[in-house]
């Protein structure tokens, strides 16, 4: 009776009541569809004028997951600055940064500009472009000398003025410092330091990767706690580096002032606790011993109170070392800055 009233069932759509009457016919079930797939993370070649630089300049920047699809929604920024001799395109060619970012799924943008061999800074003594076009970039002598050479080289109001303000007029950007970070490696390390700590009102957050974390020391190597010695006479600097010596200064001159204002460490030894995120690393066997640098840094800052993330360890100066720290600093940036807004 019951394998009868079944199939009976299954042909006519009748129930097996008591009755033996028709059942009203179910209604159709909707299923939502499923929900469209977010966009995929992508890397944006472009250019921009820079007044400062009075020169056009190529940058990269890579859009998180989901940029295209939530044309309200801004996020913060991450700067990444490269090396000497470097481009916008280390972090991605060398580092994979675009593949760590998004397997971190981070909900941030990331700039990366080409800083040319300019250190970050406002340079002294100003280059002559006509002598710049003979010559090119002593680091890196394939670059196309007409894209590397500038009218001024002030490097340091080509980001913090002129980048910053077309970043944020381009991309959907929270344009204010708590969701602004910068960070960098070797030179870039260096300029990311310095620059946030002489702009606190742009940046809420730095990390150096293997940077010139401090200018003017001159040792002992290794590091040694409260031995350390720094140069007065910058006359002298880099005396035994000819002629990377003299390029250094001519970017920052004959002033000691002027050193110690673009010198992470003496800038750090102000920092008041809690006025900037700070992230440090170095390997332990840096050709340039900028480990010594980063212990120097370090300890400063643990005297001044400033909390701050720091790795010391195995690695050389190079993308086999930083590009096995870029999560870590990329990761610290996502703590540090303001999430995204609708």
């Amino acid at each position: 009776m019951r394998r009868s009233c079944l199939v009976a069932a299954v042909i006519s759509l009748a129930a097996c009541g008591s009755s033996g009457s028709p059942s009203p016919r179910p209604e159709p079930t909707t299923v939502a569809a499923p929900a469209a797939p977010a966009s995929p993370s992508r890397v944006v070649d472009a250019t921009f004028t820079s007044a400062a630089l009075g020169a056009t300049k190529a940058y990269r920047v890579w859009l998180p997951a989901g940029y295209d699809d939530a044309p309200t929604r801004r996020y913060p920024v991450v700067y990444m600055l490269h090396g000497l001799g470097g481009s916008e395109r280390d972090w991605i060619d060398g580092g994979q940064l675009d593949q760590v970012a998004a397997g971190l799924r981070l909900d941030a943008i990331v700039v990366m500009p080409d800083g040319d061999s300019g250190f970050y800074a406002n340079w002294a003594a100003q280059p002559d472009r006509a002598t710049c076009m003979a010559r090119g970039n002593p680091f890196a002598p394939k670059e196309d000398h007409a894209t590397y050479c500038v009218e001024h080289a002030n490097y340091e109001d080509y980001i913090v003025r002129d980048l910053i303000a077309h970043v944020d007029a381009t991309y959907r950007t929270l344009a204010r410092r708590e969701a602004r970070g910068i960070g960098g490696l070797s030179m870039g390390g260096f300029g990311a330091l310095q620059l946030a700590l002489r702009h606190q009102d742009l940046f809420a957050a730095t990390a150096s990767h293997s940077g010139v974390d401090a200018l003017l020391y001159v040792g002992p190597h290794p590091y040694q706690a409260g031995k350390v010695v720094t140069l007065t006479d910058v006359a002298t600097w880099g005396k035994d580096m000819e002629p990377f010596g003299g390029y250094m200064r001519g970017i920052f001159g004959p002033d000691l002032a002027n050193w110690q204002q673009h010198d992470p460490v003496a800038l750090a030894a102000a920092l008041k606790p809690g006025a900037l995120e700070v992230y440090l690393d170095c390997g332990t066997e840096d050709v340039f011993s900028l480990e010594d640098h980063a212990q120097y840094l370090h300890d400063v800052l643990t005297a001044t109170g400033v909390a701050h993330d720091w790795y010391l360890g195995p690695g050389r100066h190079d993308f086999s070392f930083w590009g096995e720290r870029i999560d870590d600093s990329l990761g610290f940036f996502a703590r540090a800055l303001a999430k995204p807004e609708a």
